[in-house]
């Protein structure tokens, strides 16, 4: 085997490995993963979201509501 076929072998494995849905038996499950991919994140990860979550907010606040 070539040194260019196994690179390309271990990174569509990497690929496929991150791409899956996690399924969970109760909403105390997915709410404990949560925390715990939520407090792996790094501080710029956390800032990124929290500047995120702040435009949805602003933009939600000023949006009219239409009966």
């Amino acid at each position: 085997m070539k040194k260019e076929d196994k690179k390309d072998k271990t990174l569509s494995m990497e690929e496929s490995a991150t791409a899956y849905m996690k399924t969970f038996t109760s909403q105390e499950e997915a709410e404990r993963f949560n925390m715990i991919e939520n407090i792996n994140k790094t501080d710029m990860e956390k800032f990124q979201l929290f500047c995120r979550m702040m435009r949805i907010g602003k933009m939600l606040s000023s949006a009219k509501i239409i009966k």
